[in-house]
């Protein structure tokens, strides 16, 4: 099962590479033009950047040269930078993985136990929960950061929010640093999370194997941790996820908002330049790791649920 995954992640990656190549070339504009910027230059100036750049070729042949590199591990240099893209990136996506994970403990955590208490608890509980869930899902991530962001800067200006300190060099203050960007990233993240921990639970909940072993007289948390969660993780476990891979699309906006100096303010600043390879890299590897993630859910709900085998 593991081979046949990591087969389909390559031709998925493939496929990624390639829809990504020429959509960055559909945009308007190139990056000769953005280098020019308001000045006025000739166009005779503006091919001699595309040739040297090799921006005037094909574009199949420009794609299949940068395949070719990327498959040496040559992801190309940066327009802007002059600089290799690997020398680079690397730095920036430990930024953006550190925030990544400590939004994905805060959203499950978070999500998974108001599911629970709202499964479990019903009456006010309930109702609290699912209220407090329809309001976060209804407001985006990033007006949450804006919103974060302005009430801190009014009410606790002691709070150092644009001052990103790196990890080896304080890792309390790195911590203190991404604490409240994760917490904006997590709170959508966290609903989704909630809502199908819900449905899991109480689906679980009205199963004859759960009545029986209440008619058992089995203690509460005896019957909640063996048959009521660990039936419910197979769905959990697909959702999560999917939500926690979907958490380095969201960074791209709180990291800007936050600025903080990772992969998505990388590819922010990359798209306003139009910096092709910064671009391809950065899509690439945010795809790698979605997919790696889908992967390992797969690994994990085949070692969960008995009945898949493949």
């Amino acid at each position: 099962m593991v081979l046949t995954r990591f087969a389909w992640t390559l031709v998925i990656l493939l496929g990624v590479s390639f829809v990504a190549f020429m959509l960055m070339r559909a945009l308007p504009g190139d990056f000769a033009i953005a280098a020019a910027g308001s000045q006025s230059v000739s166009p005779e100036v503006l091919d001699a950047i595309r040739r040297d750049l090799g921006l005037d070729r094909p574009l199949l042949e420009q794609y299949f040269l940068w395949l070719g590199h990327a498959l040496t591990g040559d992801l190309g240099r940066s327009f802007v930078t002059k600089q290799p893209v690997l020398s680079e990136l690397p730095a920036r996506f430990v930024v953006t993985f550190q925030l990544t994970l400590i939004a994905a403990i805060i959203a499950m955590t978070m999500g998974i136990a108001t599911g629970l208490a709202s499964a479990r608890m019903r009456g006010r509980t309930d109702w609290f929960v699912r209220i407090y869930n329809g309001l976060i899902l209804a407001v985006p991530n990033f007006v949450v950061a804006t919103l974060i962001v302005l009430l801190a800067g009014l009410y606790f200006p002691q709070l150092s929010i644009f001052n990103y300190t790196p990890f080896l060099s304080d890792p309390i203050a790195n911590l203190g640093s991404l604490l409240l960007p994760a917490f904006s990233l997590a709170l959508a993240v966290s609903v989704t999370i909630s809502e199908n921990t819900r449905a899991a639970v109480l689906e679980i909940s009205s199963q004859d194997f759960v009545m029986v072993a209440r008619a058992k007289g089995l203690l509460p948390r005896t019957v909640l941790r063996n048959y009521l969660v660990r039936n419910a993780l197979t769905p959990i476990i697909t959702v999560t996820g999917l939500q926690v891979a979907s958490l380095l699309g969201g960074s791209i906006l709180v990291e800007t908002i936050f600025a903080i100096p990772g992969m998505g303010q990388y590819l922010f600043d990359s798209i306003n330049s139009r910096d092709y390879p910064v671009i391809q890299a950065i899509v690439v590897l945010a795809a790698s790791v979605v997919i790696l993630v889908n992967m390992l859910v797969d690994i994990a709900y085949a070692r969960v649920d008995a009945r898949v085998k493949a």
